[in-house]
């Protein structure tokens, strides 16, 4: 009866031994799942994050962290000649809207000024573009310009020009201007004859100094002749000395 006693409290303790084992393994086991639940909610949390940072620094700056990420695309502007890319990652690249300079189009209007800084005569006249000057950015246009003045003709030298530039500058109006110091000149005045009347121009050989009232049709041949053209005038006593000889 002993031996059975003692055989059943043995069973008995080690019983609660294994059940004492089991629990404290369960509890442990517990512990380390809920450890790896937090850590892995940590980590969730964290990639939300840096991903909302990553978002947040897109819609500021137009780019992102470098950091292997695909879940933002990368804006980037195309390079020409390249046609790969944004096709590495099988995503289409983002093309950034860049802006266009203003171009001379064949609709804008070209307002050319002159200046006479002798005779203080001052000259405006609306024009459209030549064929040179449509497609020109505005440091085009400015090369263009200089280049002109560079190699100006005979007749411009004669008149004293002194700058050839740019005042105003969009796709809907340009202005420019020529400055002129027609005292460089050898001659003051020109005469020539327009609609059969004798007509004396500043030596820029376009602005009107007068209109005389004299037909050319009485004048003698060599003086039509003369006249036809051109007659370049130093001073103001040599015109009115012509003139008065066209009268006589």
């Amino acid at each position: 009866m002993k031996r059975v006693i003692r055989y059943i409290s043995f069973v008995l303790v080690l019983g609660m031994m294994f059940s004492t084992c089991y629990y404290l393994s369960y509890r442990n086991a517990l512990k380390k799942l809920r450890r790896m639940e937090n850590k892995q909610s940590m980590d969730a949390l964290f990639d939300e994050q840096m991903m909302l940072a990553e978002r947040m620094f897109l819609n500021l700056t137009g780019s992102t962290a470098v950091d292997g990420s695909q879940d933002v695309p990368v804006l980037t502007q195309p390079v020409e000649g390249d046609g790969d890319v944004g096709e590495d990652d099988g995503e289409p690249a983002v093309t950034v809207n860049r802006i266009e300079p203003e171009r001379i189009f064949s609709g804008t209007k070209i307002v050319a000024e002159t200046y006479d800084t002798v005779t203080g005569v001052f000259t405006m006249q609306e024009t459209i573009p030549d064929s040179a000057m449509i497609g020109m950015t505005r440091d085009e246009l400015v090369g263009y310009l200089a280049e002109e003045f560079e190699n100006m003709p005979l007749s411009e030298q004669e008149k004293g020009l002194l700058s050839n530039e740019l005042i105003t500058f969009s796709k809907d109006k340009v202005i420019l201007r020529k400055t002129y110091d027609s005292g460089q000149a050898d001659f003051l005045y020109y005469i020539a004859v327009k609609n059969g009347e004798v007509v004396v121009y500043h030596n820029d050989r376009e602005t009107v100094f007068e209109y005389t009232g004299i037909s050319a049709i009485g004048l003698k041949e060599e003086e039509r002749l003369a006249l036809m053209e051109g007659i370049r005038v130093r001073t103001a006593e040599e015109l009115f000395s012509l003139l008065e000889s066209y009268s006589s």
